[in-house]
C-alpha cells in the first residue's frame, strides 16, 4: 500500500469510528445486555487467532455462555466485506455482556458502550519491547482523530514490569491492565502439546535429524499498513554455516504478502515452532519472551539499532535480552555458532531473571484467571489481580 493509499484509509477509518458506528450502535442500544453472550471478533484474521484459542474453549467448556464468532482481515476483505463486517459487529455489540478481542479493532472504540459491556483485549504480544500504540507514530498518527483503545476494561499483560507501558501506549489506567499473563502460553507448559508440535516439524522435514535449526524471525519496519523489512541473505547465512545447520524464515504476518516466499519459507506456525528451534535470530519481535520460556537461545540482529531506536524506541533497555547483538551481517553466522553451543539443559541465570521480570505471570494458568474474572460478574475479584 502506498503512503497516499495508507493515509486515505486513515480518513475512512476515522469516518467510521466518529459517525456511522456509532449511528449503529446507538439505533441498536435499546437492546438488553446479555451477560452470557461473548463475542470474539479480530480485524486481521478470517478464522480464530491462536491468542484466543484457549479462553474460547475454557469458555465452551463452561457451557453457559452463547460464544459469537467475527473474523475478518480488513487489511484483504473488500470494502463491502468490512463494512457487513462491522455493522453486524456493533448490532450485537449493543447486547453482549463481553467482547474479546487480541489487537487493535475499531468498532470496539467506536461509541460510548453500556456499562454491562465488558471488553478483554488478550493482545497478541508479551512483554514490553518496542514503543507501540500511542507511544511510536508509526502507529497511530498525530493527525488520526479518535480513541483507538477507548472501552477496554481488560487488558492481560505478562508481567507488572509490562503494565505501565501498556498503560501509556493504550492511554489507560492501571486498573484496566492487568498482569494476568497471556492467555496462548498456557499452551507452552504442556508435554503433549511440545510433543505433538516435534513430531509434525520432524514429518515436515524429515532430513533434519541431528541438524541444528536455526529461525529467522524478524519483525516489520514502519507502519503496519506500509511495512518495511530488514534484509537478510539467509540463503548465504545458509552456506556459512553448513549442512549441521537448518536456517528458517517466519515472516511477520504483515509482511507475507508483500515477500516472495523462498525455500527457506517454514509454514509451520511460529509458536509450534518454538520447543524445536535452537536458535532465533530475531530483531524487535517481543516473540523473543515466548521463546525464551522453551530454553533456547537467541540472537539479536540489529544493524539499524540506533536508527529504531530514534524512530521508534523501546521500553527496556536492549541489552538486558539474554543473546549477542549483532549489527554487522559478517559476524551473524559466529554469533549463531557461538550461541547453538550453549544447550536447553544448562543453567542461565540471565535468561531465568529476565523472564521472572517479564513473563512472570505467564505460569500454564493464566486462562482459568481470566475466566475468573468473568465469572465475578459486576463484583468482579481483585485478588486475582495481585499476580507477580
Amino acid at each position: 500500500m502506498s503512503s497516499f493509499g495508507f493515509a486515505l484509509r486513515q480518513k475512512v477509518k476515522m469516518l467510521s469510528q466518529n459517525v456511522y458506528l456509532p449511528a449503529v450502535y446507538e439505533a441498536c442500544r435499546f437492546q438488553k445486555v446479555d451477560p452470557n453472550l461473548v463475542i470474539f471478533a479480530d480485524a486481521h484474521h478470517n478464522a480464530r487467532p491462536a491468542a484466543m484459542d484457549l479462553l474460547y474453549h475454557r469458555l465452551k467448556k463452561d457451557g453457559r455462555f452463547h460464544i459469537v464468532q467475527m473474523y475478518c482481515d480488513y487489511g484483504t476483505a473488500s470494502k463491502k466485506k468490512v463494512l457487513q463486517h462491522m455493522t453486524v459487529f456493533m448490532r450485537l455489540y449493543a447486547k453482549a455482556g463481553f467482547v474479546v478481542i487480541c489487537d487493535n479493532f475499531l468498532p470496539v472504540a467506536s461509541c460510548k458502550k453500556k456499562p454491562g459491556t465488558k471488553v478483554i483485549q488478550l493482545w497478541h504480544a508479551c512483554g514490553c519491547y518496542k514503543k507501540f500504540g500511542y507511544d511510536a507514530p508509526d502507529d497511530i498518527p498525530a493527525d488520526y482523530h479518535g480513541e483507538v483503545f477507548r472501552n477496554i476494561d481488560l487488558v492481560t499483560v505478562s508481567s507488572k514490569a509490562a503494565v505501565r507501558p501498556f498503560c501509556r501506549a493504550m492511554h489507560l489506567t492501571e486498573e484496566q491492565v492487568r498482569p494476568l499473563g497471556v492467555s496462548r502460553t498456557d499452551l507452552y507448559f504442556s508435554e503433549k502439546w511440545r510433543a505433538r508440535c516435534a513430531s509434525r516439524f520432524r514429518e515436515r522435514y524429515p532430513e533434519v535429524y541431528g541438524k541444528i535449526i536455526v529461525l529467522w524471525a524478524p519483525t516489520f519496519r514502519g507502519n503496519a499498513g506500509v511495512p518495511e523489512l530488514l534484509d537478510l541473505d539467509v540463503g548465504k547465512l545458509q552456506q556459512e554455516l553448513g549442512d549441521s545447520y537448518l536456517v528458517l524464515t517466519r515472516l511477520h504476518p504483515h509482511m507475507k504478502q508483500a515477500q516472495k516466499e523462498s525455500a527457506h519459507d517454514c509454514p509451520i506456525p511460529t509458536e509450534e515452532l518454538y520447543p524445536v528451534v535452537d536458535v532465533l535470530i530475531a530483531d524487535y519481535s517481543s516473540l523473543i519472551y515466548e521463546y525464551l520460556l522453551f530454553g533456547g537461545q537467541v540472537v539479536l540482529y540489529a544493524p539499524d539499532v540506533e536508527e529504531y531506536r530514534k524512530r521508534r524506541g523501546f521500553y527496556m533497555d536492549i541489552d538486558e535480552i539474554p543473546g549477542e547483538i549483532v549489527t554487522d551481517p559478517v559476524s551473524l553466522a559466529d554469533a549463531v555458532r557461538q550461541a547453538a553451543e550453549h544447550t536447553r539443559s544448562q543453567k542461565d541465570r540471565p535468561r531465568d531473571l529476565f523472564l521472572m521480570k517479564y513473563m512472570g505471570a505467564c505460569d500454564g494458568h493464566v486462562t482459568e484467571r481470566i475466566y475468573s474474572w468473568m465469572n465475578g460478574g459486576c463484583q468482579r475479584r481483585t485478588d486475582i489481580f495481585d499476580y507477580k
